[in-house]
C-alpha cells in the first residue's frame, strides 16, 4: 500500500510522505547595483541559499527577512513577494524564468548578491491541509546549529537538478525530502510562540506525545480525555491548547489526517472501503464515505476514480 510511508510515529516525517515532493527546478539568481523585483504567487514550494551577500525579501504577508551569505529560506506555499537590494526601491514585476541563471540591477560588474534558488511540487491532493500545518516562511540562519547541513543537501540538489543522469528524479525527490524534514525540524525547535501549525504544537512537549500517540495508532477510538491523558494535562486545557498551537481543535486534526491517508491509499491500489476505513479508525464504509464526503465534498469512490 502507497500509504506505509506515512504509517510513522513521527508526524513531521509522516507529512513529508504523503507531499511527496518532486521535481526540482534550481538557478543561480544575482543582482548588482540598485535592484528590486516583485514575483506573481507560484504555489508550489520554492527554497533559496544565499551564496554571498545580502538582500531583502518579503513575502505577501509575511515581514521582511534581511538574508545574509549562508541563509536558507523555504517558502511551503510560494507566495508574491519582493526581492530588493534596497527595500526603497519600487519593484518591477518580473514573471517566470526558466533559464539556469537571473540576473537583476546593473548588467556589468561582479554581483553584490548571488542565491542558488528553486521550485518543487507537492502532491496536489493533500498538499492543502499539509501546507496548512507547516509554518508560511522557514528561516534558517547561517549561525544557526544544522544550518550547514542544509547548505550541503541544497548544494547536492543543484547539482542533481542540473545533471542528467540515471536516476535523476528519484535522487531528487529523496533529497528534497531530506531538505524538508532538516529545515522543518531545525524550525520546530524554536517555533516562535505566536506560530501556529504542527511545528509549534511538536515544539510544545505535551502536545507532541500527544500528536506522536495519534499517529502512531491513528485507527485507535480516539476521545479528546484520553488525548489530554496522553499529554499530562485537564481535557479542557487540553482541548484550548492544542486548537492555539496546533490550528485546529483535536478531533479535527485527527479528522482531516485520516482522511489525508484514506486519499492517499485511494489514489494507488484501490483497496475496498470497509479496509480503508478500518485501517484509519472507522467502524464501517458508511461512516468512512460519510467523513470523507462532508470533508471533502467528494465520495470516496468519485476520488478514486478522478486519480486513475
Amino acid at each position: 500500500m502507497q500509504a506505509a510511508a506515512a504509517d510513522t510515529s513521527d508526524p513531521l516525517g509522516a507529512v513529508i510522505s504523503l507531499l511527496r515532493p518532486q521535481t526540482v527546478l534550481s538557478k543561480i539568481v544575482s543582482g548588482a547595483g540598485d535592484w528590486s523585483i516583485r514575483k506573481p504567487r507560484y504555489e508550489d514550494p520554492a527554497f533559496c541559499l544565499l551564496l554571498a551577500g545580502s538582500c531583502f525579501l518579503t513575502p505577501e504577508g509575511v515581514d521582511t527577512l534581511e538574508l545574509r551569505e549562508g541563509d536558507f529560506v523555504l517558502l511551503p506555499a510560494t507566495p508574491s513577494f519582493t526581492l530588493a537590494s534596497d527595500l526603497s526601491i519600487r519593484p518591477t514585476p518580473v514573471g517566470f524564468d526558466p533559464s539556469h541563471v537571473s540576473h537583476y540591477g546593473v548588467a556589468f560588474g561582479p554581483p553584490t548578491m548571488r542565491m542558488l534558488g528553486g521550485y518543487f511540487r507537492f502532491h496536489r491532493e493533500n498538499s492543502k491541509l499539509l501546507v496548512k500545518l507547516l509554518p508560511p516562511v522557514v528561516h534558517i540562519r547561517r549561525e544557526e546549529p544544522g544550518s550547514t547541513r542544509l547548505q550541503r543537501i541544497v548544494e547536492l540538489i543543484a547539482e542533481e537538478a542540473d545533471a542528467q543522469r540515471s536516476g535523476r528524479d528519484l535522487i531528487l525527490e529523496r533529497l528534497v525530502e531530506v531538505l524538508l524534514v532538516e529545515a522543518l525540524r531545525l524550525r520546530s525547535a524554536a517555533a516562535p510562540r505566536e506560530e501556529q501549525g504542527l511545528l509549534a504544537g511538536l515544539a510544545d512537549p505535551r502536545l507532541a506525545r500527544a500528536l506522536r500517540e495519534i499517529h502512531v495508532d491513528v485507527a485507535r477510538r480516539w476521545t479528546v480525555a484520553q488525548l489530554a491523558r496522553t499529554a499530562a494535562m485537564s481535557r479542557a486545557a487540553f482541548a484550548e491548547r492544542f486548537a492555539r498551537k496546533v490550528g485546529m481543535p483535536p478531533m479535527q486534526y485527527l479528522l482531516e489526517w485520516r482522511v489525508a491517508l484514506a486519499k492517499d491509499m485511494l489514489r494507488g491500489e484501490h483497496p475496498p472501503l470497509a479496509e480503508v476505513a478500518e485501517r484509519i479508525g472507522y467502524q464501517s464504509a458508511s461512516a468512512f464515505s460519510t467523513a470523507f464526503t462532508r470533508l471533502t465534498g467528494r465520495s470516496p469512490g468519485v476520488f478514486a476514480r478522478s486519480t486513475d
